[in-house]
């Protein structure tokens, strides 16, 4: 007896409570603050998509970049080849001078 005694305390306490809840839901809904989560889930959708759009966006730059580093060129052949002749013509005359100066050379 005492086992259904307490059994249908604590139904009667989580009853109490249940209601209190209820109420409290009441109120929550009479201010005018609902719980839907639509709205919510569009933006989230949105935010994906927008964010679905920039990381391809960044791909796509990304390789552009990758490709334009990979056929740029410094400098081209042909001034290369030129500044390493003159360099080269350079000190085959400053060479010939100086040894002419100390008269290695007749």
């Amino acid at each position: 007896m005492a086992k259904i005694d307490e059994l249908s305390e604590l139904l009667c306490s989580e009853l109490a409570s249940f209601e209190q809840h209820m109420k409290r839901l009441e109120e929550i809904h009479s201010q005018g603050i609902h719980l839907d989560t639509e709205d919510l889930i569009r933006r989230l959708s949105s935010l994906e998509d927008t964010m679905d759009f920039e990381k391809n966006e960044y791909e796509r730059i990304s390789t552009e970049l990758s490709d334009t580093i990979k056929e740029a060129k410094i400098y081209p052949k042909w001034a290369l080849i030129v500044f390493f002749v003159s360099l080269s013509l350079n000190i085959i005359v400053i060479t010939y001078f100086i040894l002419k100066m100390f008269k290695v050379i007749p």
